[in-house]
């Protein structure tokens, strides 16, 4: 029976250090990430709303409304009937989100839109 301790010591030397990796890794496994997916809804929103202000600021926009998907995009806003502003639109959400120019869409915000809603 002795021998049998001595066996099982002499492995478990042998194999300390994959043990040791492996104990590390099961921690980590169960070590709690911080982050859930209920925070993603709100990501989205933030990103609009963050558009929606930069877009305002620039130059001919006017009062910009953004909708976001991994799909595409939609602008409305005040200075759509401009073509400059519409480039300068375009140009922005391509370099903010990666859509390409032919999944972006802008168009005229109506004057009485806020009075109505």
């Amino acid at each position: 029976m002795a021998d049998t301790g001595g066996a099982l010591l002499e492995r478990l030397r042998r194999w300390k250090y994959v043990l040791v990796v492996a104990a590390a890794g099961f921690i980590l496994l169960l070590w709690p990430s911080g982050g859930g997916r209920t925070a993603e809804p709100a990501a989205d929103i933030t990103e609009e709303a963050r558009l929606e202000e930069l877009l305002s600021a620039m130059e001919g926009v006017g009062h910009a409304e953004v909708l976001l998907s991994e799909n595409g995009a939609a602008v409305v806003c005040q200075g759509a009937d401009s073509a400059s502003v519409r480039l300068d639109i375009t140009q922005a959400l391509m370099s903010y989100t990666g859509l390409s120019a032919d999944k972006i869409a802008i168009f005229k915000l109506h004057e009485s839109w806020r009075e109505e809603s």
